[in-house]
């Protein structure tokens, strides 16, 4: 396997951490995804590539994620690495 290659699946195995992060944050809150999507002014289908680790959100996002979830930014990333 080359690097780029173990880059790649640590990468993807990032992402599929933060979603379900992200999941169990948003359920803890006792949110649907719809809900959840509204709060943060994000697309419904959006939402569900994050939290099912398909996309890679920016850093503006993670922020609109927090506001969604009224928590803060280190709040979200409290817990995850």
């Amino acid at each position: 396997m080359t690097e780029r290659e173990r880059e790649r699946e640590e990468r993807l195995r990032f992402q599929k951490q933060f979603g379900k992060h992200l999941r169990k944050l948003r359920m803890s809150k006792g949110l649907s995804m719809s809900e959840f999507a509204r709060a943060c002014y994000i697309e419904n289908s959006n939402i569900a590539r994050i939290e099912s680790g398909r996309i890679n959100p920016s850093l503006f996002v993670l922020k609109k994620l927090a506001v969604g979830l009224e928590i803060s930014l280190a709040e979200l990333l409290k817990g995850f690495d």
